[in-house]
């Protein structure tokens, strides 16, 4: 069930994304994400958007560790709660499967700032699909 998960897109280079861990038995990975000064709005903090983008990877990633080789999911759902403000800087994201059937998979995901507060949690669902042209 091992992934290649540190193959980067121009999506993951744009939410400074790094693998800290995975943990495929439990189904779980932890992820860390740089939110840059260019993601932050008016008000100086992380755009919601952002913060949704990062839970959107790491919901994913955690469905991906959770799939054996040849299948792959997308989402179909992802709700955010958005708990506190955030400034730029480093975040941790978290995330596991918290359940697998034949066609969906879902995964409840949190991001973290520096001194340890969950910033944005929600849960996502995945549609299971067959890798084509692999």
């Amino acid at each position: 069930m091992r992934r290649n998960l540190d193959t980067h897109s121009p999506y993951s280079e744009l939410i400074g994304r790094t693998i800290v861990s995975t943990d495929p038995e439990g189904k779980a990975i932890e992820v860390s994400y740089e939110a840059r000064e260019q993601f932050t709005n008016r008000m100086g903090t992380v755009s919601g958007g952002m913060l949704s983008a990062m839970l959107d990877s790491v919901t994913g990633l955690a469905a991906l560790i959770a799939l054996p080789e040849g299948l792959t999911a997308v989402h179909t759902t992802l709700r955010v709660e958005y708990l506190r403000s955030v400034r730029p800087g480093r975040l941790t994201g978290q995330a596991r499967v918290i359940s697998t059937g034949d066609r969906d998979i879902q995964s409840q995901g949190e991001l973290i700032d520096a001194s340890g507060t969950t910033v944005a949690r929600g849960p996502a669902t995945l549609r299971i699909l067959r890798k084509t042209g692999s």
